[in-house]
């Protein structure tokens, strides 16, 4: 595994889709359309559909304020297409964007899919500025990157598209699985990420597990880009025995 840097390319997806930083043109269809010039606010109605570059949206209903400058798409939103050469599959109930500063958006209701390689599901994702959390997040898996995360909360912080860092909050289990050595299965309450210590910190009741070794302890810092765990506060390590090693001796049969 690279790094965490790439975790969150998902939070990143759905913001490109509405921003307006976005060069290619929206187009939205619906088959009724409401749109006062005064006041901004505008509104769409059964099979709505906004389509941008590669990218393709359907949702039930849209509304939103061009003087306020935000959007909403409601009721069984499908984001489909490719992006950055990869397929993106990705649906949820509501798809909202906030594009005066500081921008973002979020989508919730148990949202779930792909792009590339990472799938998600989660009850809601979003970003605030340079900010990006999630609620109940029961899967962040990255196949290509080797890792599998799942937390209660997680908020954290990007720059340039990479994770500066984040902290999971609630049933953190993290599981990697680099290229080379075995795979890390970690279990704790809280885990926080530093891109620029290169760590991820778990606390709380942690449980790491690697190969036929198992580590029990209060806190458990791991190294992604090593892959090596380190332990502290009354820390146990079990080792298990090979099943075939419990019978080393059998009884002779009795010569005929």
């Amino acid at each position: 595994m690279k790094s965490l840097r790439t975790i969150f390319g998902l939070f990143l997806l759905a913001f490109l889709f509405l921003s307006p930083l976005y060069a290619e043109d929206l187009q939205l269809t619906s088959e009724k359309m409401r749109y006062d010039s005064e006041t901004g606010a505008f509104a769409a109605e059964e099979n709505v559909k906004v389509v941008r570059g590669t990218l393709t949206a359907t949702s039930n209903n849209a509304d939103g304020n061009m003087n306020e400058k935000k959007f909403r798409m409601i009721g069984s939103v499908h984001v489909f297409g490719t992006w950055a050469e990869e397929k993106v599959d990705m649906k949820g109930e509501v798809l909202a964007g906030e594009f005066a500063d500081p921008q973002g958006y979020s989508f919730e209701g148990n949202v779930k899919g792909s792009w590339g390689p990472r799938t998600i599901d989660a009850d809601r994702i979003g970003m605030k500025g340079d900010r990006f959390f999630g609620s109940n997040v029961r899967r962040y898996e990255d196949s290509r990157e080797g890792y599998l995360l799942r937390c209660n909360s997680l908020e954290g912080t990007l720059s340039n598209g990479e994770v500066e860092d984040f902290t999971a909050v609630g049933s953190v289990y993290f599981l990697s699985r680099p290229a080379k050595g075995e795979p890390t299965e970690i279990r704790g309450q809280r885990a926080v990420y530093s891109k620029s210590r290169g760590s991820l910190v778990i606390s709380g009741n942690v449980t790491a597990i690697q190969a036929a070794r198992s580590l029990k302890s209060e806190t458990i810092v791991y190294f992604p880009q090593q892959n090596r765990v380190e332990a502290s506060g009354r820390p146990q390590l079990i080792f298990k025995l090979d099943d075939d090693k419990k019978e080393e001796k059998k009884e002779e049969k009795p010569k005929k």
